[in-house]
């Protein structure tokens, strides 16, 4: 066997991926019978009304023998037998009563049973209906939507061979996070992938084994796609993907290959898919985007009816795209008439690092029109080497350039909704929240009912029991269960008591859809998605931080040159007058603070953040340092009543030898009991990109590993990224509270948090508790500086020492890694803003964080 690492078909699979040397896919000698079959092509059809369907078939042997043939439903039972004596070609025809439908929900398998000599073959075919109709897809009648992933063939271990059991597991991975479809970028999967999607329930996006992404380099991406010279190798690319899935149920489009730019070549692929079967559905986004290219370039300020059908391609049957916006998404595709196709998003949300945000955005538009299929986020795994002394049990993950090689992606593959070892990310169980397959439409306060709608087109609810809770404080204090066998599309309404909902508080009702019956990818009591919402009661009376404090509660402070010393009856405050931060906090003779209570404006660059970052590096973001203007005790304990004392600095953020990021006064209002409040006034500089976090950042002595918060958990959530979270009560260790993505960077924080505590094993800490609005924090033994210095995750060496962030609130994540800019309603900014919060040292066990939300 002679393998070739490089030749002229090299340049046409210039895939992102890392490159391998030998077989990826398995090889094996077959003993046949002289005369045996070389082919066969079922094509199940269904009548109009889907009363009766029918199954020509054609056999190709290389001589003359009797066949044999038997077609099987579901369910195992013989519909149809017989033989036919065959030389060369013959055909034969299955008729089926009331035939069983295939779906993504109901994959309902015929099987075909071919006998020639000693041979027999085993094919499952499903009867499924597809068509597009004034621009919208039909499958089986139903304008379904595609809930997909690009899928390589990767492994940490194996590199691009990948066995069946792995495969296996990624589909089951993705069933149980509502996947329905793969595009198997970009090149056809492992021969065997076809039949596990028929059988488990995926539509099948097949895409030829075609890139040549290294044109663009010289200048001329068409320079192959459109040179005569290479169609035999661009048709054959196309004839023996085509050839070899061609009776799969799964397969719903196929693809022209990827990033190719466009040509004659390309139109003769099309030209010989559409041969094969004129129902056959191409789809190319080089095609699509370079038409929506043309749109809004050289035809720019044309109107619709003067662009006629010049952009619409008699190549493709659907508009494919990648990584449009939901904005450029409304405007090309949806307010204009000029492309008449369905639009699927071949590639979007760029699931790189922490990401993707904004995928509810995507889905909001896409179930809100029909000529919008959905899409297959970029991409599912990992793509990674593991290394070091032990890659099973302590994985140590590479990406391009790890090995010295030119050129190279650098971490751009690392780029999955899973780790290499599939682990989901956050992303995944982002993913799967916002694509669940049912939505609460309403719910009513004074009656209790919520009204559920089945977002499935072929199947109903009765496999899913609704399990309802109501909470209030992190407790629950009602709950329920319901089976609601919603028709698809339809609603039902499920009632929640009224009378055990309160008069008024901070009160949550969460539903929960768990499997009450077994499937092949998850056990019964399997979540298969949860939605919550906060019920719109008035807010709770409030209490006054200084009518709360004890009348024998006291406190002094004293001002030198140097710092502004605040005692209380347990705590001594420092502030220091040099920087006009507190530096030290003692509480019972115990330091709490390791480093002073600064303002910072850095993450750690999320990898969305990768072309945003260098703008807020430029802007000294990354390096910007504290100056204190002044910093005086401007309001000592008042002597009638000795409740509090105030101390004001005016500070400035900024890097050296640049002007400052931002201007802020902040106001220290230190209390006899409650700890003390931090107010920062802040002012940023008007031509400055938006930032990406303001809060405060500080580290607590080693010990402090104990972790508890009100506030969304228990995965990570920022602004467009928090469907996976829900509000509640939670705990952990501050070690186990990380997301280790194979490039370090910013990671679980938690919006909208009322109150959060850090303590040691003895229950003594440190309390944050929202101060009006709530907050975002982080918690950790990394700084963001150690996260932003450090290349790989296995580099990272924790520190003793908890860093912790309070943010006023932070920048979302987007998909920029490859995608649109972030959404500017995701952005932080804002040129004038203040955020409060107030720091409250405390022994854990002994104070209730509701409580002290409860004070003002």
């Amino acid at each position: 066997v002679l393998v070739l690492k490089w030749c002229d078909g090299t340049y046409l699979e210039d895939q992102d991926k890392f490159r391998w040397s030998g077989i990826f896919r398995e090889v094996y000698l077959l003993f046949r019978d002289p005369v045996h079959i070389l082919d066969f092509e079922a094509h199940p059809a269904l009548s109009e009304n889907y009363a009766r369907g029918a199954c020509p078939t054609t056999v190709r042997l290389n001589g003359r023998a009797l066949v044999e043939y038997r077609l099987l439903r579901p369910n195992g039972m013989q519909i149809e037998s017989g033989s036919l004596e065959i030389d060369g070609e013959g055909t034969f025809d299955f008729l089926v009563d009331a035939p069983e439908l295939w779906s993504d929900e109901e994959p309902l398998l015929y099987t075909l049973i071919l006998h020639c000599g000693s041979e027999y073959i085993v094919q499952k075919l499903g009867f499924r209906d597809i068509r597009i109709r004034d621009g919208v897809l039909y499958f089986n009648r139903c304008a379904i939507k595609l809930k997909g992933v690009n899928r390589h063939d990767s492994h940490p271990l194996l590199g691009s061979a990948t066995p069946l059991d792995h495969m296996i597991r990624d589909l089951t991975i993705m069933k149980q996070h509502n996947v329905n479809a793969v595009r198997t970028s970009h090149y056809p999967n492992d021969p065997r992938f076809p039949g596990l999607c028929d059988e488990l329930g995926f539509y099948l996006i097949d895409e030829t084994d075609l890139e040549c992404h290294g044109m663009a380099s010289i200048g001329n991406w068409d320079r192959l796609t459109d040179d005569p010279e290479w169609e035999d190798a661009y048709l054959d690319r196309v004839r023996r993907m085509y050839e070899r899935d061609k009776n799969h149920a799964a397969v719903l489009m196929w693809s022209l290959g990827n990033e190719s730019g466009i040509g004659c070549n390309q139109n003769k692929m099309a030209e010989y898919l559409h041969s094969r079967n004129r129902h056959n559905l191409v789809h190319c986004e080089d095609i699509s985007r370079r038409n929506a290219d043309r749109l809004h370039g050289d035809m720019k300020g044309k109107s619709d009816g003067e662009i006629g059908d010049a952009l619409r391609s008699p190549h493709i049957d659907v508009e494919s795209r990648m990584y449009p916006s939901p904005e450029e998404i409304q405007a090309t595709y949806l307010n204009r008439t000029v492309f008449d196709k369905p639009l699927f998003l071949c590639e979007y949300s760029h699931a790189m690092g922490n990401g993707p945000g904004c995928l509810k955005d995507y889905w909001d538009l896409i179930y809100s029109h029909d000529n919008l299929m959905g899409g297959c986020v970029w991409e599912f795994i990992d793509h990674s080497v593991a290394t070091g002394k032990a890659p099973l049990s302590d994985p140590h993950y590479t990406y391009g350039g790890d090995f010295g090689e030119v050129p190279h992606d650098g971490n751009f593959c690392v780029d999955g909704l899973v780790y290499p070892d599939r682990r989901p990310h956050t992303g995944l169980m982002e993913y799967k929240q916002v694509i669940k397959p049912f939505r609460l439409e309403s719910f009513d306060r004074v009656s209790g009912e919520a009204v559920i709608r089945n977002l499935r087109y072929f199947t109903d609810l009765s496999d899913l029991d609704f399990d309802w809770t109501l909470e209030q404080d992190g407790t629950v204090f009602a709950c329920g269960r319901a089976c609601l066998p919603v028709e698809p599309q339809e609603t039902a309404r499920l009632t929640v008591p009224t009378d055990a909902i309160p008069a008024a508080g901070d009160v949550y009702l969460t539903l929960t859809a768990r499997q009450n019956l077994p499937t092949p990818w998850a056990p019964i009591g399997y979540e298969v998605g949860f939605t919550q919402i906060r019920l719109d009661l008035p807010a709770g009376e409030k209490q006054s931080l200084r009518d709360a404090m004890s009348p024998f509660a006291t406190i002094a402070a004293e001002e030198t040159a140097d710092a502004v010393t605040v005692r209380t009856a347990d705590t001594e405050y420092r502030v220091c007058r040099t920087c006009g931060l507190i530096t030290s906090m003692r509480h019972e003779g115990h330091e709490l603070l390791a480093a002073p209570v600064r303002p910072t404006v850095w993450r750690a660059p999320t990898d969305n953040d990768r072309n945003i970052r260098w703008q807020w590096q430029n802007a000294g973001y990354d390096r910007a340092t504290v100056k204190c203007y002044d910093c005086d005790l401007t309001a000592s304990a008042d002597p009638s009543c000795d409740r509090s004392v105030t101390v004001t600095s005016h500070l400035s953020l900024g890097a050296a030898s640049q002007c400052p990021i931002l201007h802020a006064t902040v106001t220290y209002t230190f209390l006899a009991e409650g700890g003390v409040i931090l107010h920062w006034d802040v002012g940023v500089r008007e031509d400055l990109p938006f930032l990406p976090r303001f809060g405060v950042e500080f580290l607590m002595p080693g010990g402090n590993e104990y972790l508890r918060y009100f506030g969304r958990g228990p995965v990570e959530s920022y602004a467009d990224k928090r469907h996976a979270s829900r509000q509640g009560l939670f705990e952990s260790t501050v070690t186990g509270h990380f997301e280790h993505y194979v490039r370090p960077q910013e990671n679980m924080a938690h919006a909208d948090t009322t109150w959060m505590t850090v303590a040691n094993a003895a229950g003594q800490g440190l309390m944050a508790v929202a101060a009006g609005k709530p907050f975002s924090f982080n918690c950790a033994h990394f700084t963001p500086a150690q996260l932003t210095a450090t290349a790989h995750d296995y580099e990272l060496i924790p520190m003793e020492k908890t860093c912790i962030n309070l943010d006023m609130r932070q920048s979302g994540i987007g998909s920029n890694s490859c995608g649109p800019e972030l959404n500017p309603r995701f952005r932080l900014a804002e040129k004038h803003f203040d955020f409060s919060v107030r720091l409250l040292p405390v022994f854990v066990n002994n104070t209730d964080g509701f409580e002290q939300a409860e004070k003002v």
